[in-house]
Formats: C-alpha cells, structure tokens, sequence
C-alpha cells in the first residue's frame, strides 16, 4: 500500500510539471454568450524592439498633419537627396491653414537689455544668388540688409517664418532699436560699421527671373547666422536657385 501510494506521488508530479510548461487556457464568462477565451505561458519571450522610423512634419507645421519619411542619409530641410538645394523658400511665403499669421511670441525685454547697441566691428561681404545651372552669379545691386541680433524672438521668425514659409504677425517696434541697416553698393558688395560682437542673422531681399533659371521674376529672401567678432567680419549672403 505505501509503495502504491509512492507510486502516485511520483505521477502526480510528473503531470504537475509538464502542465507548468504548457500553455493554460482561462475561460472567463462575461455574461449570456459571451466567452473570452486568454491564453498565458509560464516563460516570458522577449521580442527586439521594432525601431520606430524617423519622421518629419512638413514644413514643420502640426497643422498640416501630413509626415514624410526621412531620407536614409537624412539630409536637412531644404535638401534633396542628393544634395543639392530645394529650398521651398524661393516660393511665396505660405499662410496657416486658417488663412491668418503665425503670433510673434512676446518681445523679450530681458533678453534685449543684454545686447549692446554700438560696438566697434565690421561686417564685410557680397549678396547674390548663383545659378545652379550655369553656376553664374547674380549680384544684388541696391539692396537693402540687415543684421538682427539671434534672441528667442528672431529666432522664432528664421524658424517659422524663413525656414517654415509662414508668414508672422506684425513686429514689436522696439525690434528696430537693435538693427543694423546698411545697402549694396552696383557690385553686390555691403559693409556694416560700428557692429558689437555677437551671434545675428544676416538677412537681405533679391528679385531675380531669367538670369537664375526662373520663368518669371520672383522675391527671394536670404538670411544667414552669423558671428561677429573683433576686426572685420567677411561673410557672403548667398543661396542657390532655382
């Protein structure tokens, strides 16, 4: 009798350990007809994390909801795949989707009280724009540019406004208090006087048709970040079209 009851033992483990391996089947009853049937293992299989792939707003504007997948040599906004440049900005500036502007963010006076106003720099260079096709310059003659100091609220316009093709709300007229002006002279070549030291977009307005490769003639923006140092500055604004 003990051996026979040994013997059981014996069994029942056995079947006690080939069921904790095995899958297990809970039936739960929800209500009349209703049988959701789960299924549970006893090992845990870890499965690689599926890489998540990169993606874009176009134009970076989360109203457009649209996304187009990045490139596999990830090349910035504005470049194709083969490097050679698209920039969107050569077209007229795109409003929002409601048809209104992008609001400017509140005029940071803290930042602005920061930023001297004369300093003892110059800024030197030429503004054109260089045909993709014939590689041949167009000066800007008699243009107009400016140097505005990067702060939060400049920043904001080259990213939306620049980059993004939106256009923005009026300016703080308190903005012009920290502007450089100056023109091209008829060779395309500027100078800026009396510049203080620091970070600013280089930012100037060309029309340009035939001669950059345009059926007609268009308003093309430049800017550029530049740094001012001590000295003399030598800096091109430039941009590739069409």
């Amino acid at each position: 009798m003990f051996n026979k009851n040994i013997k059981y033992l014996v069994v029942a483990l056995a079947i006690i350990g080939t069921s904790a391996c095995s899958e297990r089947k809970i039936v739960l009853h929800q209500g009349a007809g209703d049988i959701v049937q789960t299924t549970r293992n006893s090992h845990v299989v870890k499965r690689p994390r599926v890489p998540i792939k990169e993606e874009i707003l176009i134009n970076k504007n989360p109203n457009l909801g649209n996304r187009v997948d990045v490139p596999k040599n990830n090349p910035s906004l504005g470049m194709s795949v083969d490097g050679n440049s698209t920039d969107a900005n050569l077209t007229s500036e795109m409003p929002l989707e409601n048809g209104g502007r992008m609001e400017r963010i509140d005029f940071p006076v803290e930042e602005y009280k920061h930023i001297r106003k004369i300093g003892r720099s110059t800024v030197s260079g030429a503004v054109y724009l260089s045909n993709s096709y014939t590689s041949d310059k167009v000066m800007g003659q008699k243009v107009k540019l400016y140097l505005n100091p990067v702060t939060s609220y400049s920043e904001q316009w080259y990213q939306e406004s620049y980059l993004g093709g939106y256009k923005m709300s009026k300016s703080d007229p308190r903005l012009y208090n920290y502007l450089k002006f100056t023109m091209s002279n008829a060779d395309g070549k500027f100078n800026f006087f009396g510049v203080p030291s620091g970070q600013y977009y280089l930012v100037g307005t060309m029309k340009c048709g035939a001669e950059c490769g345009f059926s007609e003639n268009k308003v093309i923006r430049l800017a550029k970040e530049i740094t001012v140092g001590r000295g003399t500055t030598h800096v091109d604004l430039m941009k590739n079209v069409p």
